[in-house]
């Protein structure tokens, strides 16, 4: 990042300089005592479970310039920072606030790299994965790290940009009203996506059209001319408030799934990708018209895509002996419930197909009608054998013929590992919650294959 002096930092998180030398410079920025060091301002940021406040005697023995401290700093804390006269301390009124505003004057002095902002309800992660593998098949550039989307990872992606990256790509999540909006503004993006939009987070924001409204409002903080790639969503441009260049994406053409991955035709070229499931398909959509905007050709951006490999728990498979487990388990709501059911009917396989489904969280008042269809959904798939984890399956699950239910996943993993056999194709899908990966690990005990 540009080098910035205390008082500098002060004025960019809207605090003062109350102790050491304001003239004292940083070029990084950490909030993890772990990674601290000299030449760094440390942001002591509070969180449920900890309070950066406890680490400041650590952090200045580590050699750090300048620490941003809450307004309301114990005298203790106070007294830790006296033992180095040499760190600068900037009060501010919250210190994760101040994050994002500093996030966003830094952001400003980004000039060359390009900033891509990915949004929507689903395939945020796995869009950001799979084109940062086609950028960087011809530009330099760098992507937020697993799921850093919120107002300490957008921040924790931006700082360590380089002047001479050509790009940098952010993840852009939420669960609650108004977070959206917030990263665009304090990241301020040259590209905005958004990936789909789904019944996500329905227990905070209540309707489709919120969540479409939420999601819509990634392009509040696109820079003038900035590009705007949206899924072809009915009631989307209903919300968006963008009069600049625009490109929607709806469905690839001749898609074939296999457990190998899938392929699909657009514009006369036809793409291969190892990612698993017709809507990766549809998000590549997305990726190939920002690689076109950023100058790649089809032949690149086609190399990129066959290296872009399954982010983890994302319809990932897993050979386990003579099993095969499609582990989608990260996360879960009616959508990509869905979606992960019709992977399961379109690939060929002629084994058994079994079916593991958890709860899907934060769905409020929806949620027993969403399972309720879930499992209507379940029972047009026909699979060989089904199993429910989770209190809201409960009843649902009684629908669905042949299902076995349990009320979590530590009594079901050993169950489902016992059940399943050579010759399965075993799909895990629920909200991250839910702890799947114990039915992938004792899958895995008793049917030892490749390593994951």
């Amino acid at each position: 990042m540009t080098p910035l002096t205390a008082n500098e930092i002060a004025e960019a998180a809207g605090g003062e300089v109350v102790a050491g030398d304001g003239s004292a410079v940083v070029d990084r920025v950490s909030t993890d005592s772990r990674t601290a060091s000299g030449g760094c301002v440390f942001v002591a940021l509070r969180g449920d479970n900890f309070d950066g406040h406890d680490y400041l005697k650590e952090v200045s023995a580590k050699g750090v310039s300048v620490v941003i401290v809450h307004g309301d700093v114990s005298q203790q804390s106070r007294d830790a920072l006296s033992a180095s006269a040499s760190v600068a301390v900037v009060r501010v009124a919250d210190t994760r606030r101040a994050l994002g505003k500093l996030a966003q004057v830094v952001r400003r002095s980004i000039t060359r790299p390009k900033v891509i902002a990915i949004a929507g309800s689903n395939g945020k992660t796995s869009t950001k994965n799979a084109l940062h593998a086609v950028l960087s098949q011809s530009l330099r550039g760098t992507a937020s790290p697993k799921s850093f989307n919120n107002d300490i990872g957008v921040p924790a992606t931006l700082f360590p940009v380089s002047a001479e990256d050509d790009y940098v790509i952010l993840e852009i999540g939420t669960n609650h009203p108004g977070e959206v909006e917030h990263l665009s503004r304090m990241s301020e993006p040259d590209v905005a996506v958004i990936t789909s939009i789904g019944e996500e987070h329905l227990e905070f924001f209540g309707t489709l059209d919120a969540v479409r409204k939420e999601n819509a409002a990634i392009a509040t903080g696109l820079r003038p001319g900035g590009l705007l790639v949206t899924c072809d969503d009915a009631g989307l441009a209903a919300v968006l408030d963008h009069s600049g260049p625009r490109i929607t994406f709806a469905a690839a053409e001749n898609v074939r799934v296999t457990l190998d991955g899938t392929s699909f035709d657009y514009d006369g070229t036809r793409f291969t990708l190892p990612a698993i499931g017709a809507h990766f398909a549809t998000n590549a959509l997305a990726i190939i018209a920002v690689a076109r905007h950023l100058g790649l050709s089809d032949a690149q951006i086609q190399n990129g895509l066959a290296t872009a490999d399954a982010s983890d728990m994302r319809m990932q498979r897993r050979d386990l002996g003579g099993i095969t487990l499609l582990n989608d388990a990260y996360n879960a709501n009616p959508t990509s419930m869905r979606a992960a059911l019709d992977t399961l009917r379109q690939v060929e396989w002629p084994g058994r197909r079994v079916v593991v489904l958890a709860d899907m969280k934060e769905l409020g008042d929806h949620s027993p009608a969403a399972h309720a269809a879930m499992a209507d959904a379940v029972n047009a798939l026909r699979p060989d054998a089904a199993f429910a984890v989770g209190p809201t399956w409960e009843a649902p699950s009684h629908a669905i013929e042949g299902c076995r239910w349990f009320a979590d996943s530590e009594t079901a993993a050993g169950v489902i590992a016992e059940s399943v056999r050579d010759g399965d194709l075993v799909l895990l899908k629920g909200s991250r919650s839910m702890k799947l990966e114990r039915v992938a690990d004792a899958i895995a005990a008793q049917h030892p294959g490749r390593p994951a």
